[in-house]
């Protein structure tokens, strides 16, 4: 195989196309004049071009950039082929003045795109991108935007993707973020998906850009980022949200109840301590046992009249097969060839008949493992007779005796000096005069400085008095410092390099660029941020667990990063249809959506996904929102009426 460029292709030599998408890091593009295997007899693939935004090259690795480019030369092909197959590898990295500005790829395949269903009447719309997140909603919504999707179909589409991620762990690359919208799928010629932002991934402990995580399908507050067992728990997570047909979910009720030894499986895949995860590879050969047991079905939903409000009346679905259920596990020492590596091609599948049989082996082997991994995480499965312990006689002990004890001559230690700098300055100072400090905690050295990023602020003196505490209520007070002699005290703030939002409290509302920039506090509005809470250091994982987070700052403080904060901030969205979930009831006024309780709401959230895309919800009413400077927190959220 011969994919295109190993060294730098310069900007200047692309002739782009169709502008396709625009994301939180960049823009994709049409390239017309570049192919992968020009010379294939297929005439070779399409490419595009993601080129970087000024605010994300600085963050950017051209050495790992490199790296992933140079893999495809590494592996050769047919291992290069496969991966070209399944994702969208960097081939080339692209370069404007000999400085990394971005990197083509392989366009997705057609068949990875659909023409969503619009309402009745309208004009059909352009093909998108298959992304899985159309279907984490409920069937009515799934097949009312014309895709024809039932539980084999998901299990089958599990089990490739669940091959794909083992054999990318086995060539060194962990993808991180794993999420529906990174995520292709097509149904024909056979159930499969294609992997997309292949620049998050680690490769081989390298990454291009700081590690992110797609909204609800973080890791475990304080876990890597972007290992094999992330990629294993968010696997287990878009099974349970696959057959729950839910957004957020992480319950595995519903993928149990299609097979008890999957919904044991994804269990286990959420499992906190990462070393207790199986990974992707268990997954393949169970997943396709039990699709083996079902038969394919083509539900041929009727969609209903539709109100100029884009309301559904009634929506006919299709009837799903109840599957046949595994067998309750049993546990046994011997392990079954269904369990050997999906490196090569994919096994053919067993006649129906058989299926239930096979399925049985699958999980006795699965069965098996999860017990394996539980053992690991007890550190042996049998307990250990404890050994006889010889007789040893022991003394007695002394008879306590004052003489035998003397106490030593205490001496106090002299008097800690008082933290006071030069006392001139502190007696001639007024309110908005700035220093800078270049002591050490308890022992001020000041010196006059001009106000501006990393200087202190008076912002206010108490005379006749030194005691430091009696700053303890000043606005936004950072240090204090007295001088005995003046009887005086100064009330200090520092002015931090990241901005007013340093000092910040829960409640208040913040705005700044995502990577440059200072930020600063303001009256509350749409498109900024409030603060959830604010945390010491510079350790954001506390912020995940927080209701409403959706994004973190930090920011620098005067000593180092034990003086520097973190913000925990939520987006100040137009209303409440924001953060509702599928099946969360609405009042709808106008264009104005409030929660309200389901007794008497009058529409329903049937759908939602993270981005801005009215065309998502079809034939339903929606309403959306994207923030001008943060689009990875925009939304779409379809409803119907009650």
């Amino acid at each position: 195989m011969n994919p295109l460029h190993r060294t730098p292709v310069d900007r200047a030599t692309l002739v782009l196309g169709e502008l396709l998408g625009r994301g939180g890091q960049g823009s994709v593009h049409q390239v017309r004049n570049k192919r992968i295997n020009r010379d294939a007899p297929d005439g070779g693939w399409a490419v595009v071009y993601k080129e970087y935004d000024p605010l994300t090259l600085p963050q950017v690795n051209g050495a790992s950039l490199t790296a992933a480019v140079a893999l495809l030369d590494g592996l050769g092909g047919a291992k290069t082929r496969w991966l070209c197959e399944k994702t969208a590898w960097p081939t080339a990295v692209v370069e404007r003045e000999r400085t990394a500005c971005g990197f083509l790829m392989r366009a997705a395949p057609d068949r990875f795109r659909f023409t969503l269903r619009a309402l009745p009447g309208a004009p059909t719309g352009p093909e998108r991108l298959a992304t899985l997140e159309y279907l984490l909603n409920e069937d009515a919504y799934v097949q009312g935007i014309g895709l024809s999707v039932d539980d084999r179909h998901r299990l089958l589409l599990l089990a490739d993707l669940a091959r794909t991620l083992d054999r990318l762990h086995r060539l060194g690359v962990a993808v991180g973020d794993v999420s529906p919208r990174n995520l292709l799928f097509s149904l024909t010629p056979e159930p499969a998906c294609f992997l997309i932002d292949c620049d998050g991934v680690r490769l081989r402990g390298s990454t291009v850009l700081p590690q992110v995580e797609t909204p609800d399908w973080q890791l475990p507050a304080g876990e890597e980022r972007a290992t094999p067992a992330g990629d294993a728990f968010k696997l287990g997570l878009l099974a349970v949200r696959l057959f729950a047909r839910h957004q957020t979910d992480t319950d595995p009720a519903a993928l149990a109840r299609l097979n008890p030894t999957l919904g044991e499986l994804a269990r286990a895949s959420l499992h906190p301590d990462p070393s207790r995860r199986p990974g992707p590879g268990i997954w393949t050969n169970l997943l396709e046992a039990v699709a083996a047991t079902m038969t394919t079905e083509d539900p041929a939903p009727t969609v209903a009249e539709v109100t100029a409000d884009a309301s559904p009346r009634t929506v006919a679905t299709g009837a799903r097969r109840t599957p046949v259920p595994a067998p309750p596990p049993v546990l046994s020492p011997v392990l079954s060839p269904v369990l050997s590596s999906t490196s090569g091609p994919t096994p053919p599948k067993p006649p129906r008949k058989a299926g239930a049989a096979v399925l049985a082996g699958v999980a006795v082997v699965v069965a098996l493992v999860l017990v394996l991994l539980s053992v690991h995480d007890q550190g042996t499965a049998h307990p250990v007779a404890p050994s006889p312990s010889p007789s040893v006689q022991v003394p007695d002990p002394p008879l306590y005796s004052p003489s035998a004890y003397t106490t030593p001559a205490y001496s106090a230690p002299p008097p800690p000096p008082s933290p006071s700098p030069p006392p001139n300055l502190i007696r001639d100072a007024s309110v908005g005069d700035c220093f800078t400090d270049s002591g050490t905690d308890g022992h001020p050295v000041l010196a006059v400085a001009a106000c501006g990023p990393g200087s202190f602020k008076v912002q206010r003196i108490n005379s006749g008095t030194t005691d430091l505490s009696s700053c303890a209520n000043a606005a936004d007070e950072d240090e204090s410092v007295s001088s005995p002699a003046a009887r005086r005290v100064l009330c200090l703030s520092y002015q931090s390099p990241g901005g007013t939002a340093f000092h910040a409290r829960t409640g208040d509302c913040v705005f700044g660029l995502q990577d440059t920039g200072t930020w600063d506090r303001q009256a509350c509005q749409d498109g900024n941020f409030k603060v959830l809470t604010v945390f010491q250091g510079s350790e954001n994982s506390r912020c995940e667990s927080l209701p409403g987070f959706n994004y973190w700052r930090p920011l620098p403080g005067p000593s180092g990063a034990s003086s520097d904060v973190v913000l925990c901030l939520s987006m100040n969205y137009p209303d409440d249809a924001a953060r509702a979930g599928v099946n969360t009831c609405l009042s709808k006024t106008g264009s104005t959506f409030k929660a309200a309780p389901c007794v008497r709401p009058n529409v329903v959230v049937n759908g939602r996904t993270n981005a801005y895309d009215p065309g998502f919800c079809g034939q339903y009413g929606w309403t959306a929102w994207q923030p001008k400077y943060y689009p990875t927190l925009a939304y779409t959220v379809c409803w119907r009426r009650l």
